[in-house]
């Protein structure tokens, strides 16, 4: 700790005690706007803008320089979060109580999001297991149950977002290769030579086949690197590894993935992913936004997901020509974010009516009735998507899939680096908590360059509590939000506008970080499906239980003979299902680890929770021989 900080806290006051703060002249500043605010998120209008305004000034002082926000933990925290309440209402009504009873967001979650994100990095330096010590949480009126159930379900607002947006891009081929791009790979498996885990044996081979496949550049470094800051931790050795790498101004984009990422389909292409998540955006887009958008044609080939498909307006051929407009009937997802399969139906004629997806099936409860409707489409050649029901009645879609679209395969007219944004120069997949550092793009700029310097001194020099994930994300939205916030009004446009900084673009985990599946389960993420281009197994540390799924991973991965689809890999053929790989079994733990299916590894799963409270309730217990095609943790 800092000498001033020994000298300030060998002096506390009892201001001090309570608040967990130091009694300075800034700190005592800040905390009286916090106060200010607090008492505005009773009140409308200019009073409450004006007090969040001057939190948010105060705030972005206090976490200027970062050191400082050691001297108020929970300050900081509480500041971010009543942020959040004052720019969102529907903040303070999510706690574990009712969370999954909330609706779903119709628009990306955007700034509130953000600053609950910006809360939880600086949680994360009290080093107390992601709680708030009860004392300064109930000074400061805030706790990690405000913030993390909070963060938790606008993650999924945000994924729906995400969702949609991508629909609306150029598809671009998983094979897609742009031979004028030069991309390395880096990674740094630095484990110890008696290092139980195999990973530093098993991911170089790994890489190494996937860069020759496809002409990358590859840097995997096996022993602690030289380059970077001097004395640096492993923890922020990424940081400077990538810095260095694009300072040496070889490559035009580079690559980092952790050493437990194993790459699973070598066909998929980083070039294709490169292309599919830095496009411009289309201007009627931009105008109109993602809501009013036009629905954009399939992609060839697409799976579409049954709900999906019903979503938008439809024509009721019991209705008369000159009515038909006014009669439109509108289908929309359920109420219940949870609930997948549920769809509502509203018209003047049928009123609001509830109903639910079965297979190519659509039962609808009118009132007076259920009846059900046979499901028919095709997105590959010409028709339009219609619902007839059993009494007669034929609903057709009002977009009529006429045609579909190609993905770009090659380089061409309409397939070049004229589809891609140059002020794009990250591209970070978000899950869990927030922003990811585990695997990211990185294109050689001079943003990406003091990007990399600014989260290196964060990290490295000014509060080494953080790691590289929070230091990546205090410099991609900190400034960003706590300015957004000082506007004197928010309308909902701002609001729901990602205050991210603009030289970055959050790309679906899928991509670049699927998560294993018990892991995907557990944490609402993800899960690995054949075709994505890799699998990392955060929390997987132990060789007892690791090593035989890191084994199976790179079997998979070197299967030459596996059978994958064409476009495997692609957002708009990718569904979670029972793997066809032929050396599956669902009676293998680690099989059941990577490859799910969901379902059942939720059974499995569940089925050992309740083996492990026995256990702790009872004399009896399973001997591990016994339980074998059980999942190990």
């Amino acid at each position: 700790m800092h000498m001033f900080l020994l000298v300030a806290l060998a002096t506390a006051t009892a201001w001090d005690v309570e608040l967990a703060c130091l009694d300075t002249a800034e700190w005592s500043k800040y905390h009286a706007a916090y106060e200010v605010a607090a008492r505005a998120t009773a009140l409308e209008g200019s009073d409450r803008a004006v007090s969040r305004a001057s939190l948010g000034k105060e705030l972005l002082a206090r976490t200027s320089n970062v050191t400082e926000v050691l001297s108020c933990n929970v300050g900081v925290v509480a500041g971010y979060y009543l942020l959040a309440h004052l720019v969102s209402q529907e903040v303070k009504s999510m706690n574990p109580g009712n969370i999954f009873g909330l609706k779903p967001f119709e628009h990306r979650t955007g700034l509130a999001y953000r600053l609950l994100q910006l809360a939880l990095i600086f949680i994360f330096t009290l080093r107390n297991a992601n709680r708030i010590p009860s004392g300064p949480a109930q000074a400061w009126g805030v706790t990690e149950h405000h913030i993390i159930p909070a963060l938790l379900q606008m993650r999924r607002g945000q994924d729906e977002w995400l969702k949609n947006h991508v629909q609306r891009l150029q598809p671009i081929s998983p094979s897609f290769r742009d031979p004028n791009l030069n991309i390395a790979i880096v990674s740094i498996c630095a484990y110890p030579a008696d290092h139980p885990l195999v990973l530093p044996k098993l991911t170089p081979a790994n890489r190494e086949t996937y860069a020759n496949r496809h002409g990358y550049a590859l840097r995997v470094h096996l022993e602690h690197p030289i380059i970077g800051a001097h004395g640096l931790g492993v923890q922020h050795a990424k940081l400077a590894t990538v810095l260095a790498y694009l300072q040496s101004n070889e490559f035009d984009w580079v690559a980092w993935l952790d050493c437990d990422s194993i790459i699973m389909n070598m066909n998929r292409t980083l070039d294709s992913i490169i292309y599919q998540y830095t496009q411009k955006r289309a201007e009627a887009e931009m105008e109109a936004g993602l809501k009013e958008a036009k629905n954009p044609a399939p992609v060839c080939g697409e799976k579409l997901d049954m709900p999906d498909l019903l979503i938008g307006e439809w024509s009721d051929s019991w209705v008369t020509d000159d009515l038909r407009e006014e009669s439109l009937i509108r289908i929309r997802r359920g109420e219940l974010a949870m609930d997948s399969s549920a769809v509502w139906a509203e018209a003047p004629q049928i009123g609001l009516v509830q109903g639910e997806v079965q297979g190519n099936q659509l039962e609808m409860d009118f009132g007076d009735a259920k009846l059900q409707a046979e499901i028919q489409w095709n997105i590959t050649g010409n028709g339009a998507v219609e619902l007839l029901w059993e009494n007669g009645a034929r609903w057709v879609h009002r977009v009529d899939h006429q045609s579909c679209r190609e993905p770009c395969r090659a380089i061409g007219p309409g397939c070049d680096s004229q589809l891609l944004d140059p002020e794009v120069n990250l591209l970070i997949t978000e899950e869990g908590w927030g922003l990811s550092s585990a695997n990211w793009l990185i294109k050689r700029s001079a943003w990406s360059m003091k990007f990399l310097h600014d989260a290196l001194t964060a990290a490295h020099v000014e509060l080494q509590l953080f790691g590289d994930q929070d230091a990546m994300i205090l410099h991609l939205m900190n400034r960003q939000a706590l300015e957004v916030v000082q506007e004197p009004s928010l309308e909902d446009a701002t609001l729901y506008q990602d205050p991210l900084d603009a030289h970055a673009a959050v790309i679906p985990q899928f991509e670049l970080n699927a998560y294993d599946a018990l892991n995907a389960l557990t944490m609402e993420c993800d899960a690995f499906v054949e075709g994505d281009l890799l699998v990392t197994f955060p929390q997987c540390k132990e060789a007892e239980g690791c090593n035989d799924v890191f084994e199976l991973a790179a079997e998979y991965a070197n299967d030459d003979g596996k059978l994958l689809e064409p476009d495997a890999g692609a957002w708009w053929r990718r569904q979670e299902s029972t793997p066809k790989w032929s050396r599956y079994s669902q009676l293998s733990s680690a099989a059941l680890r990577i490859f799910g299916p969901r379902p059942l590894i939720r059974e499995v799963y569940t089925q050992e929770q309740q083996l492990r409270k026995r256990c702790r309730s009872t004399s009896f217990c399973m001997r591990r021989a016994d339980a074998a095609h059980l999942l190990t943790f």
